[in-house]
């Protein structure tokens, strides 16, 4: 392996310490000669054709289903909150080094829907901001919220960050909605309530110690126990930097650059979750109580399809295993697997011996199952449901980004802006198989599915790999249930200004 000889015995130290092999870096450094891959769109899911659309009186009857059997199992909440708020608040502080908004109108503009941010109150409550607000010192009060000599917001953790304002003074942050949220559709046996949080290691002290403060108040509220665990990002998912040439970046203090690889890494913390019945929501999509009863029996449906789905496959591998199924019953499998599962089995399978046939389906069905909900396309960036051609001529139900689509071909980009759904990355995960064991989960990744981006750093470009996207091509030979949901459920707070929307204010 020529490329060692890049490495210094320094070089090879650090990447020991970082739980990462000479050939694991060699394999990031193969990735980076290659180029990203581009997957083989078929066409976009639609109704019917990939995706689920679930009746009122059928949904009902899941939501029966969810509540009279999900105490049984072991119920938890993942809750990917590692992202810093610094980009939430990009315009503010784009404002803050032009000494304000681009034009008096917008400076105007933003003092007159202050008064609307939950943490209005928290402003007020100091006399020295409160004086940049009578001021009209759009500069003070901005520096104010996002630096260390106030709020210190723009270096918080998005979690952290109040989203929603209850009473004069009471603002719940992300976090703690979080946590409100999740006893409504994840409460387990004995009232317990199981969640966790993926977060970065420089925001986990902070991240503690407000559990710590607010674990007894919601355990009050909503009398509960509440079980949560935080996680971060294993330092063995990252990546080494490159430049254009593709040769190892250094620091000035000549050490190797070694990055994040993505929320695909979160695959690693997923697998050392104990759970039957994972529910994976982002930190910034959650919303105030108002809100939360019209949204509560979409997840409660969610979880009652992945259950019942769920039995059904083990009935069947239990069946197969047993080795009780005759050829009438192959045909009878295959058409449930077709459609309830959407699983393209090889044309030629029919004229394989029945043990043939029962191994193919018995692999396919042996792997974890997701549940996804997925919302009409209204323009947000990220991906969406598609019918993926593999190399072996079978299709796969899958989320595409748009970084996995070949931009230079006409007809993949014409399938790409035909999707008419789009993910809200709000899914129920089976990890375990049928007889209660922990599938590993590195199994069913696309390894092939990895991206390549060109970042700036501190006046350098470089190029950064990240890992297979973790409900991308980190779950894409998972069982896939594509599920058509109303937009109500997704109500993301990608900017500040996202939190000035309808669904997010208390009126």
């Amino acid at each position: 392996m020529k490329e060692l000889n890049l490495f210094t015995q320094n070089d090879l130290r650090r990447i020991k310490k970082l739980g990462l092999t000479p050939r694991d870096v060699e394999k990031q450094m193969e990735s980076y000669r290659h180029g990203s891959n581009y997957l083989k769109l078929n066409r976009p899911c639609a109704i019917n054709d990939g995706i689920l659309s679930i009746k009122k009186s059928a949904m009902d009857e899941l939501i029966k289903l969810y509540d009279r059997e999900a105490g049984k199992f072991k119920l938890l909440k993942f809750v990917p909150a590692s992202g810093a708020a610094s980009r939430m608040f990009a315009e503010w502080f784009s404002a803050l080094e032009k000494d304000g908004f681009d034009s008096p109108a917008l400076n105007q503009s933003f003092l007159r829907n202050f008064k609307k941010y939950p943490f209005y109150f928290l402003v007020k409550q100091n006399k020295r901001a409160s004086e940049f607000i009578e001021q009209k010192n759009v500069k003070g009060l901005l520096d104010y919220i996002l630096s260390s000599k106030g709020l210190n917001f723009g270096w918080l953790p998005k979690a952290l960050i109040p989203f929603h304002l209850y009473s004069a003074g009471e603002a719940r942050t992300a976090l703690e909605e979080h946590l409100f949220e999740a006893v409504q559709y994840v409460r387990g046996a004995g009232d317990v309530c199981h969640l966790h949080f993926t977060i970065s290691q420089e925001h986990k002290k902070d991240v503690a110690e407000k559990i710590k403060t607010v674990k007894s108040v919601y355990k009050n509220l909503c009398r509960i126990k509440y079980k949560i665990s935080l996680s971060v990002q294993s330092s063995s998912t990252n990546m080494l930097a490159v430049d254009e040439n593709n040769l190892p970046l250094r620091d000035t203090s000549s050490n190797l650059i070694f990055r994040p690889g993505g929320h695909g890494s979160l695959l690693t913390n997923l697998q050392n979750l104990d759970a039957d019945f994972i529910f994976i929501k982002n930190i910034d999509n959650i919303v105030p109580e108002k809100l939360l009863r019209k949204i509560l029996p979409y997840k409660k449906m969610l979880g009652g399809l992945a259950l019942q789905i769920q039995q059904e496959i083990f009935a069947v591998l239990r069946q197969m295993e047993n080795d009780e199924i005759d050829s009438k019953q192959i045909d009878e499998i295959k058409n449930y697997c077709s459609r309830r599962l959407h699983i393209v089995f090889p044309r030629n399978i029919s004229r394989q011996s029945l043990k043939q046939q029962k191994q193919i389906i018995f692999s396919s069905l042996h792997r974890p199952l997701r549940v996804c909900a997925i919302v009409r396309n209204e323009g947000e960036p990220g991906g969406a449901p598609f019918w993926v051609e593999e190399r072996d001529g079978n299709q796969t139900l899958q989320i595409v980004e748009n970084g996995h689509v070949d931009r230079s071909s006409p007809k993949q980009m014409a399938v790409w802006s035909a999707a008419q759904y789009f993910n809200p990355v709000d899914m129920v995960c089976c990890t375990k198989n049928y007889r209660g064991e922990k599938f590993n989960l590195d199994s069913y990744v696309n390894p092939d599915a990895y991206l390549i981006t060109m970042k700036n750093e501190k006046g350098r470009s470089l190029k950064a790999l990240e890992s297979p996207g973790l409900w991308n091509g980190g779950m894409a030979y998972w069982n896939t249930v594509f599920v058509e949901l109303p937009i109500i459920v997704f109500n993301p707070v990608k900017t500040v200004n996202d939190l000035l929307r309808p669904e997010h204010l208390i009126q």
